[in-house]
């Protein structure tokens, strides 16, 4: 028996690699290098793919790839917020609650 995601992740590294131009499989097919370039220096974005053992809420599937698969549409769920650029207040005082202990 495959491992879970194992067939839809192959078709989506697939998909990764016709999209970027130059783009491979490296560390014997557990990563995507992509290469580009950012303000004129070569760059390569490495891209990992697991497959999630749970499906969360916000998440999306097509419903193609529902049928396909079996698994919940996903396709009326409501998209969450992204997560904010700055911590919160409470987040903050945790962090320097945790710093003091580990002495840093």
């Amino acid at each position: 028996m495959a491992a879970k995601g194992a067939i839809a992740k192959q078709e989506i590294a697939q998909k990764i690699l016709n999209t970027f131009e130059g783009s491979f499989l490296y560390n014997d097919g557990k990563e995507i290098r992509i290469n580009t370039v950012e303000d004129g220096n070569i760059v390569q974005i490495k891209v990992a793919l697991t497959c999630a053992k749970v499906p969360v809420e916000g998440g999306f599937v097509p419903p193609e790839a529902a049928k396909k698969a079996e698994v919940i549409d996903f396709t009326a769920a409501t998209v969450k917020e992204s997560v904010p650029a700055e911590p919160t207040e409470d987040e903050k005082e945790r962090l320097a609650t945790l710093l003091d202990k580990l002495g840093l």
